[in-house]
């Protein structure tokens, strides 16, 4: 099953944009906002949650062929 991944995004009343990520370990959060980064503009202040600093999730699925 896969994990649930959320983008939480506030708008101020100065127009100032804050985008939270949940669920992404690792880098890969910067992966999944960079789309919205990219219409949004240049990004003025990056603070990373601990989510950020914990090592990234890797599946791997092994099977023998023709079983």
């Amino acid at each position: 099953m896969a994990k649930k991944r959320d983008i939480v995004i506030s708008i101020g009343p100065d127009g100032g944009v804050d985008i939270k990520v949940e669920g992404v370990a690792g880098s890969d959060c910067l992966d999944f906002t960079k789309f919205l980064e990219d219409e949004l503009g240049e990004v003025t202040h990056r603070e990373h949650t601990t989510e950020y600093y914990q090592e990234e999730e890797q599946h791997i699925e092994v099977g023998s062929e023709g079983s």
